[in-house]
């Protein structure tokens, strides 16, 4: 289990990504590849622990070779912006 703080920084590094320029699908996969693919889903606890589970369920568990195996729609992008948003706030708010 990694520490909240590690967990925020991986998800800073997420959230960089998806901000920068080009489609989705190559920031979400810059967003796995630099950051998300360390992250393990015991590595958080209770609601954020399955918030967790489905970001890297889109992400760490949805790449090979670099390259996303399948790309969210747009309401299953919508919660994953949104799950990723919470892991951050709420990580950051116990370290």
């Amino acid at each position: 289990m990694s520490s909240p703080n590690y967990v925020w920084e991986k998800m800073y590094v997420a959230v960089d990504c998806l901000c920068g320029d080009g489609q989705f699908k190559k920031r979400l996969e810059n967003a796995t590849v630099s950051g998300l693919i360390r992250l393990n889903d015991d590595d958080l606890s209770g609601e954020l622990r399955d918030d967790l589970k489905y970001i890297l369920d889109w992400t760490k568990r949805n790449i090979t070779e670099g390259h996303l195996q399948k790309e969210p729609n747009e309401l299953e992008r919508k919660m994953l912006i949104e799950k990723i948003l919470h892991v951050l706030i709420e990580s950051n708010n116990n370290i």
